[in-house]
């Protein structure tokens, strides 16, 4: 069973996109995705919750995060995922601040730009989300994650 790791702000109430969470959660639970959203655990002490999170993330297939908000948590989650390879769909808001060149311009990430929640579901729709890899391109050398069985997620 494919696996995935829910990323986005968390602790800051201004931050949390709860709509945009049900929506991932419900669309990838619809396609046979088991998804970890830890947007909706219980509260844990830091070292409780940095422990369950790594491990979360590492045994991920694909991390999907929301970035319309700078996040350090979401920051630490989305390098854990590139680190070991692991396919990253960044969303964000389209009317949302600029993105982190950081963040934009990382290996094994793909950006998709939303006005709302049913363009999200469209985008996740579209993928092969249960084949995603992180593969390097013949032509830039650059790594983003591409379906094994279409070619780019993007």
């Amino acid at each position: 069973m494919t696996k995935a790791y829910l990323s986005g702000p968390i602790i800051h109430d201004n931050l949390r996109k709860d709509d945009f969470y049900k929506t991932i959660v419900e669309t990838l639970e619809s396609r046979g995705i088991e998804v970890f959203a830890p947007q909706f655990l219980e509260r844990a002490s830091p070292e409780d919750i940095y422990r369950r999170d790594v491990d979360a993330v590492r045994l991920s297939d694909l991390v999907i995060a929301e970035v319309s908000h700078p996040s350090l948590g979401v920051g630490m989650e989305i390098m854990l995922a590139i680190e070991h390879m692991i396919p990253v769909l960044l969303f964000r808001e389209s009317d949302a601040p600029p993105l982190s060149y950081m963040v934009r311009g990382a290996d094994g990430t793909a950006l998709f730009e939303y006005s709302s929640l049913d363009e999200v579901r469209s985008i996740l729709s579209r993928m092969s989300l249960d084949s995603l890899m992180v593969q390097k391109c013949e032509r830039c050398g650059s790594r983003s994650p591409r379906s094994m069985k279409r070619g780019c997620a993007a």
